[in-house]
């Protein structure tokens, strides 16, 4: 017996190379999780909160985007989440630049849509609806708008990016992910302009009428439920309302536990767990819409909070969580205004078979 122990391999005994085999086979998802946080912990232990935010925004975009995309897919759309992030701060207190900037986001967001990575590209693009009006303020200056607070923001986005499509690539090793529906590109463009019409004039107005943080959830609102060529815009906006109200349920019960003098982090990966589990819940395209809403709120929430306030990020997700039922069901209703012009235009003027946007042009691409 004891010459049988004596020659069992060491690793039999923990079965290390199982379990490095099925590592590296196989990488656990919850590992992506823990190397897109860990950057964190050291950020906001050295004071650089809202660059926390950025990079744990991009580089979960990213590396969910690489994850179920690929690296090309990855490549294209590093750059342009960080360059939108940067822009951001150029467009705060500056109608047309927001309303520009609103418009871009909507085609980025419609074009990934027709390329059959809808929900990937859509979680980035509503990420920029609320940057547009609350763009993150990294570097030590008194002004968004100054240069190396805007170099400073694309800097932490495109290397936060890099470090999640690395992440992405990782994590892609022994999974297959599905490609939702494609379209057309010229639904992608109708439709892009289409939404990017109404959310340039949203942003135009809560722009102008300085509504900061109740125009991010507005202007997200908007881009979230108005899709004017998807077959069922009304149940749609039926399950945004559902789950924004379980989203701010869940963040409200969450805060009241806390202190007030509770730290950053305890805002912050909550915050990323939220991200992970909606990204979990768009990706396996057997959910209801209203449970990706659900999880989704309350991780933008928890973002926004940590990029709006160093030192009261409780009390700012308090406010911000408050605010969030108000400004959504407001966007709910320009959603469906909107939805009902088009219909009211398309009436009139005998379009329903229209192939620009009429019946023939809806379709239903994932993530659309």
């Amino acid at each position: 017996m004891s010459n049988l122990v004596a020659a069992t391999p060491p690793a039999s005994l923990f079965g290390v190379r199982q379990v490095a085999e099925q590592f590296i086979k196989k990488p656990p998802l919850l590992l992506g999780v823990i190397l897109t946080t860990l950057p964190l912990v050291y950020l906001v232990v050295y004071g650089k909160e809202s660059a926390a935010g950025v990079v744990m925004l991009a580089a979960m975009s990213l590396w969910v985007i690489t994850m179920t995309g690929g690296l090309k897919v990855g490549l294209v759309n590093a750059p342009i989440l960080a360059v939108l992030m940067a822009l951001s701060c150029l467009a705060v207190g500056r109608p047309l630049a927001a309303g520009a900037l609103a418009l871009i986001v909507a085609l980025w967001a419609s074009l990934g849509t027709a390329s059959g990575r809808g929900m990937l590209i859509a979680m980035a693009a509503s990420i920029m609806t609320i940057q547009i009006m609350i763009p993150p303020h990294v570097a030590h200056t008194a002004s968004l708008h100054s240069w190396s607070n805007v170099a400073a923001v694309f800097g932490y986005a495109a290397i936060a990016s890099v470090w999640g499509i690395l992440i992405g690539l990782f994590l892609q090793r022994g999974r297959e992910f599905p490609l939702p529906p494609r379209a057309t590109w010229k639904w992608g463009v109708t439709q892009g302009i289409m939404v990017g019409v109404v959310m340039a004039a949203v942003a135009v107005f809560a722009t102008s009428r300085n509504l900061g943080q109740g125009g991010a959830w507005l202007l997200l609102t908007t881009f979230l439920v108005f899709k004017p060529l998807t077959p069922t815009p009304w149940k749609r906006s039926l399950h945004r309302v559902l789950g924004t109200v379980l989203g701010v349920a869940i963040v409200a019960i969450y805060l009241h536990t806390l202190p007030v003098s509770a730290p950053t982090m305890a805002i912050l990966i909550p915050a990323a767990l939220m991200s992970v589990a909606a990204a979990v819940t768009a990706l396996s395209q057997r959910w209801p819409y209203w449970c990706y809403v659900a999880l989704w709120t309350p991780a933008v929430i928890l973002f926004v909070a940590t990029m709006s306030s160093t030192s009261k990020a409780v009390s700012t997700a308090r406010y911000l969580d408050t605010l969030r039922i108000e400004y959504s069901f407001l966007g709910i209703a320009v959603a469906l205004a909107a939805q009902g012009l088009l219909l009211g235009i398309k009436a009139a003027f005998h379009l329903q078979e229209s192939t620009w946007f009429g019946t023939p042009a809806q379709a239903d691409p994932g993530g659309s």
